[in-house]
């Protein structure tokens, strides 16, 4: 028993290294949201625990409503945990968040300050296609999917 406690240890360990790796090696782990125009916006993840459930949920489709004409935001299917997820971001036009009060998440198509919020949790930066966001003048439909895997 003991021998397979050990084993199992290093193997976890040894799992854990390996994802750790790849998602550091250039942090290449990128969603797209797909409008409903067929317009992409293209997102370059960050790694920590919010974003890797947020992943686990993908792929899926989200309703997006404007908020105060700075940000787009949405629901996640099902609540995530913000136990692990470190908090702060500075609130600028193409950054993915969590607003950790309410649970929710969006994307500023704004800027909406320039001093650390520490009530938004930091998912990603969008590398393309901004501008499709703020030509939405209401809300629309999106399928947000993993681009590519590690």
């Amino acid at each position: 028993m003991k021998k397979l406690l050990i084993l199992l240890t290093i193997f976890l360990g040894c799992a854990h290294w390996v994802w750790a790796q790849n998602m550091s090696k250039d942090n290449n782990m990128k969603i797209k949201l797909i409008l409903d125009n067929n317009k992409e916006v293209v997102v370059q993840m960050v790694d920590n625990a919010a974003v890797r459930q947020f992943l686990n949920m993908l792929p899926n489709d989200f309703e997006f409503i404007d908020f105060a004409g700075e940000e787009k935001v949405s629901e996640f299917p099902k609540p995530l945990s913000l136990a692990d997820a470190p908090r702060g971001m500075v609130a600028t036009a193409g950054k993915m968040f969590i607003y950790a009060p309410w649970g929710n998440f969006g994307l500023f198509y704004r800027n909406h300050g320039n001093v650390l919020d520490k009530s938004l949790i930091e998912l990603g930066s969008v590398e393309s296609g901004l501008e499709h966001l703020s030509a939405y003048k209401g809300g629309f439909h999106a399928r947000i999917e993993i681009v590519n895997n590690l």
